[in-house]
């Protein structure tokens, strides 16, 4: 049955990106799609107000929170006053939008890309009636179509030729911002915290996850409040665990360094792309080609000249990155730091579609690295399998399918 889906975008350059292919992967299935973009604040409520009077919407798409606490009415949130579902996409950890959730519409519908964030969200979040698991998907960039710069045409699941790896300029690509430069700004003042010593949790912790990888970050909080005697409600639990986010961000970011500084420093060259790498005490290394900031459609179209694609998760330990799905699509070679999810994946696969790695044993990736980059032809085989996997897979059109089913 067809459906009059809305989108609300206009926060992020990535989240555009997602709409943009889940949106036409919803008219693809026969639904009508509307969107509308926060930045126009002079017509956005107008717009909105019209398109729930005629022709009506079904339900809303959104990303990260997106106009979950919009009203017309003071103290009525339009969602649940229209009965509209309100799908929720979370990006991230939920840890990082705590307010949000805790006043999200009665009518939503939370997905999340790593299962341990369902777990988090049904622990924590009880209220929370709708929570399910929805891996990332990935984005093909067209490249044969010219477009102008900081954006890219995306293939919207039609067939389009990639440079094969031969032909490729860039050797290893890393495209994401070191993350402790913005978790700085997360940090509590520690000192104000009376409960506990709050600057001895930090470095137990941070150490206790860098030593210990597979962990989530809530879990060691949890196990270092148990381990000094002090046994938290839930909701407590939640309110420290929040407080004390910035130490995910820290461990992501620490394996994030260590994964590229070992590679330039076996002589590797690595192209990054993304805030904080001039940063690094390394940075001057020749063999680390910084190239600033840019935008997501310009970060598809650089996986489409990159031979291997290298990710590491932003602490997901039962999820995949969308880096991962959209170097595949780029007929790029991912290598990644693996996750549970990422295991059951591989079992599925008849031949190799990407290549991972576990950071314990992270010193062993500059030897899987060099060995790729000897071998063209096996880079090859790989990338094609792993394109035809995401293609089958990991697609925003999968999503979508998805999505109509739980409808």
């Amino acid at each position: 049955m067809k459906e009059n889906i809305l989108f609300i975008q206009g926060i992020y350059d990535t989240i555009d990106l997602f709409i943009a292919d889940l949106s036409a992967a919803f008219e693809e299935l026969g639904d009508a799609v509307y969107i509308l973009d926060v930045r126009e604040k002079d017509t956005f409520l107008q717009k909105l107000w019209n398109l729930l009077e005629e022709p009506g919407i079904d339900a809303v798409v959104t990303f990260n929170n997106i106009g979950y606490n919009l009203s017309f009415s003071e103290g009525k949130n339009i969602w649940e006053e229209k009965n509209i579902p309100y799908y929720n996409i979370l990006m991230d950890h939920p840890f990082h939008y705590d307010q949000p959730l805790r006043h999200a519409p009665k009518t939503s519908r939370i997905f999340c890309t790593d299962r341990n964030h369902v777990t988090y969200l049904k622990r924590f979040y009880p209220e929370l009636a709708h929570v399910d698991f929805l891996p990332h998907a990935g984005m093909e960039a067209d490249i044969s179509r010219p477009s102008e710069a900081g954006t890219c045409y995306l293939s919207y699941g039609k067939e389009v030729s990639h440079p094969c790896i031969k032909e490729r300029q860039i050797d290893v690509l890393y495209a994401g911002s070191l993350s402790k430069y913005v978790a700085e700004g997360l940090v509590p003042d520690l000192g104000e915290i009376q409960e506990y010593d709050a600057f001895a949790l930090t470095q137990e912790v941070l150490k206790n996850l860098i030593q210990n990888p597979y962990q989530t970050t809530e879990d060691v909080v949890e196990t270092y409040f148990q381990s000094i005697g002090i046994q938290y409600s839930d909701e407590e639990l939640c309110r420290q665990i929040t407080k004390l986010r910035f130490l995910d961000s820290f461990a992501t970011s620490y394996y994030r360094e260590q994964s590229v500084r070992l590679l330039v420093e076996h002589g590797i060259k690595v192209a990054v792309f993304g805030g904080g790498w001039d940063q690094c005490e390394w940075a001057d290394n020749p063999n680390l080609l910084y190239g600033g900031k840019v935008l997501a459609p310009q970060v598809l179209e650089l996986m489409n000249h990159s031979k291997i694609v290298l990710n590491t998760m932003t602490w997901y330990k039962n999820g995949i990155h969308d880096r991962i799905i959209n170097g595949m699509l780029a007929k790029s070679v991912v290598v990644t730091d693996t996750s549970q999810y990422l295991k059951e994946e591989q079992k599925k696969m008849a031949d190799t579609g990407f290549v991972t790695f576990e950071l314990p044993e992270i010193q062993h990736l500059p030897g899987i690295v060099e060995d790729l980059l000897q071998q063209a032809d096996k880079m090859q085989a790989i990338a094609d399998c792993g394109y035809l996997y995401a293609k089958n897979n990991h697609t925003w059109i999968k999503r979508a399918e998805y999505l109509k089913r739980t409808r």
